[in-house]
């Protein structure tokens, strides 16, 4: 793929799966108002998208997605629990790791991922508040309406197509940097932006274009922190424990990932089921002839 191309379809598919996300926010507010689960739209958001990253994941279809559009696919909450989950589709299908051990790399992936830049991003929000630097320099109201979709979409297709740069130009000063060190800076930058108030200000102003995307781990987790520090432990824990319930919803739904694809495809890795895909595709269009011929 052409690097700028790239770029572009960072931002499609980023903002796509943003306006996704808002309309099932959308869903969960009119489903959980007034409920004792009130406190977790958010996180049943992304569970959501968790889940559709999982299907998806499994039947080797997000993988085209991702392939297309890069951090776009990556960046949202479901392209996380589709990785979290070829991490055990990955040793079972290339090196005929055994069931448990594939299973233990899913479920040890997001334990220390989760726990160690969680546990780093409260210490950085207690220090923020102990040493008076939560000082916004921006404050935004939250969009409301119809223009909350468009904002959404806007916005995090930009936030994809930027770490899609990101990526690139890293890459050119070290080849060896990969996705997941590009996905931890996300995740630590919605920590790093939110002392200055503009962590929030996406939140408010873009929504799921913002909320859905990893950086909204950081950004949460400074928000623990910082509630801690304030005497707002009640906040605090509530937060802490709808993060802590989305962690166990990623690590089920990337286990999911996981068991689909087995029952699917079985121990076929994920490059001989695309070309098998591939070629079944161009056989139905008639090419058989041509692609028999082009073997021999």
């Amino acid at each position: 793929m052409k690097q700028p191309k790239s770029i572009v379809y960072a931002f499609l598919i980023g903002g796509m799966f943003a306006l996704i996300a808002q309309a099932i926010l959308a869903f969960w507010t009119f489903a959980l108002a007034g409920t004792p689960m009130e406190f977790f739209m958010g996180g049943a958001t992304l569970v959501s998208m968790g889940v559709i990253g999982c299907v998806l994941g499994g039947f080797a279809v997000y993988q085209r997605v991702e392939e297309w559009g890069d951090f776009g696919a990556l960046l949202p909450f479901s392209g996380f629990a589709m990785a979290v989950g070829m991490k055990a589709v990955g040793p079972w299908t290339t090196q005929n790791e055994k069931f448990g051990k594939c299973v233990w790399n899913c479920v040890w992936f997001v334990v220390w991922f989760n726990v160690v830049f969680a546990a780093i991003c409260i210490v950085i929000g207690f220090a923020c508040g102990a040493l008076n630097l939560n000082n916004h320099i921006i404050e935004v109201p939250k969009t409301e309406g119809g223009m909350l979709f468009f904002w959404a979409f806007v916005v995090g297709g930009l936030l994809a197509a930027i770490f899609q740069c990101i990526f690139m130009i890293v890459q050119r000063i070290t080849p060896k940097v990969n996705h997941l060190h590009i996905l931890i800076a996300a995740w630590m930058i919605g920590c790093i932006l939110a002392p200055m108030g503009i962590s929030t200000a996406l939140a408010n102003f873009a929504g799921q274009g913002f909320s859905v995307l990893i950086l909204v781990g950081g950004y949460n987790m400074y928000n623990v922190g910082l509630d801690f520090f304030l005497g707002h432990t009640g906040t605090a824990l509530l937060h802490l424990g709808s993060f802590l319930l989305a962690v166990t919803g990623l690590a089920i739904t990337a286990l999911f990932t996981f068991f689909i694809y087995n029952w699917k495809f079985g121990r076929t890795p994920l490059r001989e089921v695309h070309k098998q895909q591939a070629l079944h595709s161009l056989e139905e269009l008639g090419y058989e002839a041509q692609l028999t011929d082009a073997k021999a």
